[in-house]
């Protein structure tokens, strides 16, 4: 990354715990020796076999000195695409380089990094993404959000996922304090936040309705969750009743954004003194968008797009997903304002045919979640016949009393749902299932809702 490459990296807080700048050094330089030596480099990657951030930092910073394109994200899959080398965690987080036994599969030499999408509306891929992708991503993304050496980056989220990594791509293009952290745990992070050093938090919207209910019960927390500059929001989409609610109890508002692994990811991003609610904020530097196509389609440009899908077996890049002129078809629906103001409404694959009329599943996700007793919602549409699709909500709820809290989604669905679009089915779960990057797994949920309508 621009600057620190080969130089002292930015401070670096794991778990709670300062690293000294010397010690971070040497990891890196002793695990850049290591990946050298086991025969990794251009075209020949790097698996990362760890979740803790430590492993995770070191190896991405090492990764990078070597040349080696770092595999992210330890799902199954990854594992077709063979390494030169893994990287697993030692004594304290440490990583541990081992020569990987198979031949290297051999990738596009300009690869830097391989994230696996979530799998949310079909089967993983594996996307290939530059070093230009990378930096043109991370300058783009502190300058939108204001990110100075002087700032505090608390990152309760896995380095392996897009969004993590980055964060942590922010960091070293900035200079800022990087405080990342194994997991969110609710009194740690705030804790963080206490101690002065913290301007900014990122994190999903999972993590913000805790924070929120936690606000709800102790003003000292309102306080400091609305003292912070950045409240970013990724990895899901941010309900309309969430943001207003995290609004009214601190004060503070949050910063979602529009991104996903093919785009590097961010594309278009809410930021200090510059958000509109309903929308997910302006588009980046560099970035262009259009909208094409009866269901109306996003279609992205910029310089931090994917090479393209790998083969995970071959190497090889498939680009299927990119139109003939170049451009990103997301397979999201939303549209754009003339000053650059993205709205994303759904998935193409998501969307909901009733009647001959296509709808997107958040709007029947934001009714449902304005039900008492509701934490989250989750909506899908199975065919029922020529009528088009049959729509089901699944309901994330602490209460015990499931069938009254099914009863007031109903309650609240025929109310402010005209008759077609309102579910037929609620259940109500103790948690949604979600992928490994925390979207909401709408291939089981769909599966789940086909095999009750099928019994």
């Amino acid at each position: 990354m621009s600057g620190t490459v080969g130089g002292a990296l930015p401070p670096l807080t794991v778990d709670g715990e300062p690293l000294a700048p010397a010690h971070l050094a040497r990891l890196v330089s002793r695990t850049a020796r290591a990946l050298g030596r086991a025969g990794a480099g251009p075209g020949r990657g790097v698996s990362l076999a760890c979740e803790h951030p430590l492993a995770a930092v070191v190896a991405a910073v090492a990764a990078e000195r070597v040349g080696a394109p770092l595999l992210l994200d330890g799902a199954a899959p990854v594992r077709r695409i063979a390494p030169a080398a893994t990287v697993t965690c030692g004594v304290g987080g440490e990583p541990v380089v081992a020569r990987a036994p198979l031949r290297a599969t051999e990738l596009p030499g300009e690869t830097a990094a391989v994230f696996w999408t979530s799998g949310s509306s079909g089967d993983p891929k594996a996307v290939a993404v530059s070093h230009r992708a990378l930096l043109h991503q991370a300058d783009a993304t502190g300058r939108r959000m204001g990110v100075v050496p002087s700032d505090g980056l608390v990152l309760p989220l896995p380095l392996r996922h897009a969004y993590g990594f980055s964060v942590l791509q922010v960091w070293r293009a900035t200079g800022a304090h990087l405080f990342a952290e194994s997991g969110f745990h609710l009194r740690r992070v705030l804790s963080l936040i206490g101690a002065g050093a913290v301007t900014s938090l990122d994190g999903v919207p999972s993590m913000y309705r805790m924070l929120a209910a936690e606000a709800v019960r102790d003003r000292d927390v309102a306080r400091l969750l609305g003292s912070l500059r950045i409240r970013g929001c990724g990895g899901d989409v941010l309900s309309p009743a969430l943001y207003d609610e995290f609004l009214r109890v601190t004060g503070g508002a949050l910063h979602d954004g529009y991104g996903l692994s093919e785009a590097g990811p961010n594309v278009a991003l809410n930021a200090p003194g510059d958000v509109l609610r309903g929308s997910v904020g302006r588009l980046l530097d560099g970035v262009r968008a259009r909208i094409r196509g009866r269901a109306g389609e996003i279609q992205v440009s910029s310089p931090s797009l994917m090479l393209g899908y790998l083969g995970v077996e071959s190497g090889e890049l498939c680009r299927d997903a990119f139109t003939e002129d170049g451009w990103l078809r997301t397979g999201d629906t939303g549209f754009l304002t003339d000053d650059g103001w993205l709205t994303v409404s759904g998935r193409i694959k998501e969307v909901l045919v009733v009647h001959g009329e296509t709808v997107a599943p958040t709007v029947v996700e934001d009714a449902v979640r304005g039900a008492a007793g509701v934490l989250d919602a989750a909506v899908v549409g199975i065919r029922g016949g020529d009528r088009g699709d049959v729509v089901w909500a699944f309901v994330e709820s602490a209460e015990g009393d499931r069938d009254a809290v099914a009863g007031r989604v109903a309650d609240v669905c025929r109310r402010s749902l005209p008759p077609q679009i309102r579910p037929r089915t609620v259940r109500v779960l103790a948690a949604l299932p979600r992928t490994g990057s925390g979207k909401h797994d709408r291939v089981r949920l769909r599966a789940w809702a086909a095999g009750e309508a099928a019994a």
